[in-house]
């Protein structure tokens, strides 16, 4: 974002911060060596610091008011077009539901991402009058293109699991989802691998050395031997990580399955 002059990149974010909810101060200012003008600014909320208090807490009257906030813009002069450019710090940049709305509805209309940003920023009056970046807005695309396909990938396999199931009642799957309803691990076992593990299920190892899917989900394999000494495949599971609570939970569900431990 560009801006004329200085006092009017402080206006835009002093109007920013009440949008959202906090105050501003100016932490750092930079002069010109010989014209003394400002060239460079520092503008931070006025909660960015952590700082202990040296009064105990049952004496203390007045909270602290330093949370090490984060959010902040630096201004600069940029000298070739003679303007302030201002950039905000990235963990503050943030999309408003309305802009979301439209980069979606946008997104799958075919429209390109400049396109779209010229459009909020008209009707906003302005890049400066946005809060975000054009930047912001195509890796806003990016993380929900992949967040698309992720769900996509899995509502595949649920339909594969259900018809598997309609063919044939044997083939068991089981599937955990996380604190926000999202995909996390699954097991998945088929009739005949059932049926191998009541002849070959004395030894059961999990083979958990292959490479990981387009998701970052490991998978792996339960395998026996059977009466040739060659592996036999009981069953697959793709894990949400490979930390031990990922494997009890692949464990107990493959046990619920076949119904007795190796």
């Amino acid at each position: 974002m560009r801006f004329a002059k200085l006092q009017l990149a402080h206006d835009f974010y002093v109007s920013y911060a009440k949008k959202v909810g906090f105050a501003t101060k100016i932490r750092t200012t930079t002069f010109d060596k010989i014209t003394k003008e400002p060239v460079n600014q520092a503008i931070h909320c006025n909660r960015d610091r952590i700082r202990g208090s040296r009064v105990k807490a049952p004496t203390r009257k007045n909270p602290i008011s330093a949370a090490g906030c984060k959010a902040r813009i630096y201004v600069k002069f940029d000298k070739e077009k003679q303007v302030k450019k201002a950039v905000h710090y990235r963990e503050y940049r943030q999309l408003s539901m309305h802009a979301k709305y439209v980069i979606q509805n946008n997104d799958e209309a075919g429209i390109r991402p400049n396109k779209t940003f010229l459009s909020l920023a008209n009707e906003a009056g302005g890049p400066s009058n946005l809060g975000f970046s054009e930047k912001d807005l195509r890796n806003y695309i990016t993380a929900r293109l992949r967040t698309s396909n992720a769900n996509a990938d899995v509502r595949e396999m649920m339909n594969y699991f259900m018809r598997m199931k309609d063919i044939n009642p044997n083939f068991f799957y089981a599937v955990q989802l996380d604190d926000e309803c999202k995909f996390r691990s699954a097991v998945w076992v088929d009739a005949r691998c059932r049926a191998s593990y009541e002849y070959y299920g004395d030894v059961v190892s999990l083979d958990s050395t292959y490479s990981t899917n387009r998701h970052g989900l490991p998978f792996a394999s339960f395998v026996g031997v059977n009466h040739h000494g060659k592996s036999t495949p009981l069953g697959c599971a793709l894990l949400g990580n490979e930390e031990i609570p990922s494997f009890e939970w692949v464990f107990t569900q493959w046990l619920t399955c076949m119904g007795t431990a190796p």
